[in-house]
Formats: C-alpha cells, structure tokens, sequence
C-alpha cells in the first residue's frame, strides 16, 4: 500500500473542554457531555461507555481499565482497574485463549470508582448514551470494521454469529448488561454466575474485586515530568527510556528503548483510549482493554461481552515477579500518561494503545512535542519506528532513508496497524487546549 495519512489537519482547539478518542461517536458524545456542563470525568466515562459498544473487539466490560486524573490544586491521582487469576485455580495453568485465559474483568468497577470521584453527574448519566447505542445499534466505521473483521474470524459459535460485522450494528443484550453495571449487580448475582459459568473463576472471585488508588510515578524529561502508573503496567519502560534518551535522533530513541525494555520486563513482572479535558482545569487519561482481539474469544451466554485473556499474560519461569500465583494481576500493556509542566500544572494527557508498543508510542509523541515543538495533530501524524519484541526495527515508508541507521536490523513495513493508536490532549499556560486524534484510525478530537 502507498503510506499516507491524507487528509492532513490541524490541531483541535478549544477553551472549555476537549475530547480525543478513536471512535467518532464516542468522541462527539464526550464533546456534548462537555458542552451541556458536564466535567471532563463525565466526558471520560461517556466516552468510554460508548468506546465499549463500538469497538468490542477493542474494550468492554470484559476487560480491565486503567487512569490517571489530574486537576489543578490537587495531587495527580491513578487507578488500577486490573482483575486478578482465580483464587483457587487447583492444578490449571493459564492459557492464551479460553477459559483459562480470563482473569476478572476490572473495568466496571473502574468505571464505578471514577465516577463515585470525579464525577458531577454520576454513573447512570455517564453510560446513558451507551445503553442507547446498544439498544438502536450504530453504523461501523471503515478502519475498526477492518480490524474487527480480522478479530471476528477468530470466533466461533454465539461469538461468531452476536459479532459478525454488518453496515448497522446492535448489541440489546450489552445494553442490558450496562444496565446491570449501573444498578451496581455485575460482581454478583446472575452476571456474575454467567460469567463463573463460562470460564475458570468462580463467583467469589468477582464478588471479591476490588481496585486500587495509586500514586502515579514521575518522570523528568525537557522540564517537564511524564506520570506513569506503577506495575502491574508497563508505564516505567516509558519513563526510563525518555530519563535516559541520549539524544532525540531515531536510533537513540530505539536504544534507550530496548534498555528500557529488558529492565522493564525482568523487573515488572486490543485496546480503546480516550483523554478529555475541561476548562475548569480537569484532565482525564483513560485506557481499557480486553487484551487481544475479541479478548480470550469466550462470550459471557445471553450477555453480548466477551471476556478478557489477561492470564496469558503470566509468565512461566519460577520465581519471575510477573509468575502464575492464584488471585494475582499478570503483567499488563495499558498504560494511560499525563505530563505536568511548570509548577507542576497539567500539561498533557495521553495514550497510544498497542500492545507492547505502548511506551515507545509515548516516548515518540512526547519527543515530537517536547524536542522537535509539534502540535499534538502533528505529533501523532509523524511516521513512526517500532521496535520488535525479536529487537528488530520496522519503519514506516517515509523513514525508509533510516534503514541502516540503527546498528540492527530494520525493514520498513506499510502496515499502519503496527504503529499504534494515539490520543493527545495538550493545554497551554492561557488554558487553551490543543488537541490530536490517531490519523491511522477512525480517531476524532474536539474542541468545546
């Protein structure tokens, strides 16, 4: 395929609020949460509400979830929305898919915790425009209906049939289910069973959830410092790689990367994103997950979700700090970012979702805004580098001039499925917010 992100287009700009996301509807739905006096909280779970019933294959109440809030005059604060194995899984190991593959969905209750929070308006209010979609249905758009269909291939049996991609899309059976996340049921009872029914944990495992506020960790870099969420999450390759960058050239980033990288994954142990901002000096960093495609590819009966395959995450050699134990978090590849700036007010919110390429996402856009002085639209425009788990390099075609560059092997690759998905959100010392959607995708961001 020829590379090109035509059309080309400014920045976003607003003064009273802003959402970026890779879904349009969910983006306009945050937009108008914003517009009619909601915070940048409710914009945030409006959005990932509806992100939950258009990008299925991505997200959803199947997966886990994880935040950064940060408001002036406060401390930034994190939440770990992330599942846990089995208490008692008796001899089973995890696998990559199936059944054992699931650890306990923690999003919904991440929803619940924010909301509880920082939201004005409440839950309820926040997934309302979601359980409407759900119930009408939506017409898909061109780059997810891509990659679902790619996903969908996977599935087999109700999965298959619920998911088969179609122009207009509805889902009542998730719209019930959101339901059920609203009035507070879906770690007990009857949802809570069907899900112990379909895979390894048993109704005390999700009973027994609970989420974790944290403490972001700080990183310097250009005078700034970039927020991270500590392990169980990848956020620190990020943050060692910029704290080591030795210079903002290709290679070096690629470098301090891999360095990153080894540290990252002996120490440490699919995806939808969405950052909002409103004028009263709230910012919101939101990434959920059901892993890969259509998560562990086993669907919760009757109840339009699938749930995630987090367990595969473990590893297997004893004594690893990301080994199998009952009732723990696997190692995970979310991570939402924020960067704060002078006197430590809120600069930027962020994410690239990817995988494992998360941090070098991050490292990359906050390069070509805090080095190189891009907008967050040309941040995210800019051809990317990926550094390959077998430490290969792969380029998009317009750095194809780099190739030999990089003191190991590189190839150039035209897949723009391979360089992420990245959300930006930018605001300066006046309080005007820029902003930046993923052009590799169906991303929208908008200004209020």
């Amino acid at each position: 395929m020829t590379w090109s992100l035509s059309p080309s287009r400014p920045p976003a700009i607003g003064r009273g609020g802003m959402v970026s996301t890779s879904q349009p509807l969910a983006a306009l739905c945050g937009a108008e949460v914003l517009r009619d006096g909601g915070n940048a909280m409710d914009a945030a779970l409006a959005a990932a509400g509806v992100l939950a019933v258009t990008e299925p294959n991505q997200c959803g109440v199947g997966g886990d979830l994880f935040a950064i809030v940060v408001r002036d005059g406060e401390p930034p604060v994190g939440l770990n929305a992330s599942g846990r194995s089995p208490a008692d899984p008796g001899d089973a190991l995890p696998e990559l898919f199936g059944p054992r593959s699931v650890t306990v969905p923690g999003c919904p209750a991440g929803w619940a915790d924010l909301a509880e929070r920082f939201s004005s308006r409440g839950l309820a209010a926040a997934l309302q425009p979601a359980i409407a979609l759900a119930r009408r249905g939506f017409p898909m758009q061109p780059r997810n209906t891509a990659g679902w269909t790619e996903d969908w291939e996977e599935l087999s049996g109700e999965a298959r049939e619920l998911f088969r991609p179609r122009p207009y899309f509805a889902n009542p059976a998730l719209a019930d289910t959101l339901e059920t996340v609203v009035a507070g049921g879906f770690y007990q009872g009857e949802t809570a069973a069907a899900i112990a029914g379909a895979c390894w944990l048993a109704p005390g495992d999700l009973e027994a959830h609970r989420n974790d506020w944290v403490e972001p960790l700080s990183f310097g870099y250009r005078g700034h410092r970039l927020l991270e969420l500590p392990p169980n999450g990848q956020g620190s390759i990020a943050g060692w790689a910029l704290e080591s960058l030795r210079s903002p050239v290709l290679p070096d980033q690629v470098e301090a990367l891999a360095a990153a990288y080894e540290r990252g994954y002996a120490t440490i142990g699919g995806t939808a994103y969405v950052c909002t901002a409103d004028g009263d000096g709230m910012a919101v960093s939101l990434i959920q997950s059901i892993f890969y495609g259509f998560g562990s590819r086993v669907i919760v009966p009757g109840h339009g979700f699938m749930l995630q395959n987090r367990g595969s995450g473990f590893v297997e050699p004893p004594g690893h700090p990301n080994g199998f134990a009952p009732g723990k978090r696997p190692f995970h590849t979310i991570i939402p970012a924020a960067v704060l700036g002078a006197g430590g007010r809120w600069a930027a919110v962020l994410g690239v979702t990817g995988g494992q390429f998360q941090p070098q996402g991050h490292v990359q856009v906050l390069v070509n805004m805090l080095e190189h002085g891009l907008d967050p639209q040309a941040a995210l425009d800019a051809p990317r580098y990926r550094l390959e788990e077998d430490g290969t390099v792969s380029l998009e075609p317009p750095l194809e001039h780099l190739v030999d560059r990089f003191g190991r092997p590189a190839t150039v690759v035209a897949d723009v499925g391979n360089f992420g998905n990245g959300h930006v959100i930018h605001r300066d010392a006046e309080g005007i917010l820029s902003g930046g959607t993923e052009p590799r995708r169906d991303g929208l961001a908008i200004g209020v």
